[in-house]
Formats: C-alpha cells, sequence, structure tokens
C-alpha cells in the first residue's frame, strides 16, 4: 500500500512538472535581419504572437 502511495505521488509531481513545461513554452520570434561585422553586429527580431520587434546590437 505504500508503495502505491508512492508511486501516485510520483506521477503527480511528473504530470505537475509537464504541465509547467508545457505552459511555459518558448518564445515564438522570427529572424528578420541579422548582421555580423568585425566590429560587432545587429540582429532584429519579430514576435509571431503580437508582432512586437527586439533589435540587438553587439558590439
Amino acid at each position: 500500500m505504500k508503495s502505491l502511495h508512492y508511486d501516485v505521488h510520483l506521477f503527480l509531481l511528473g504530470a505537475l512538472i509537464a504541465l509547467a513545461t508545457c505552459t511555459t513554452g518558448c518564445d515564438q520570434k522570427e529572424t528578420v535581419v541579422e548582421v555580423d561585422t568585425p566590429n560587432g553586429g545587429i540582429e532584429i527580431q519579430r514576435d509571431k504572437n503580437d508582432g512586437d520587434v527586439t533589435v540587438t546590437v553587439e558590439e
């Protein structure tokens, strides 16, 4: 009986971790422009969900 109780707890913990992982997800971004130069670079990404644009400049 104790083993069944332990197994149920492990199953529920695994289900909770899986649910948290699925709901977190990942950023849905597409790279619009990416330019690399010897002195740095620039990357422009657009979020597929809301159209928000992110510009990253590396020096």
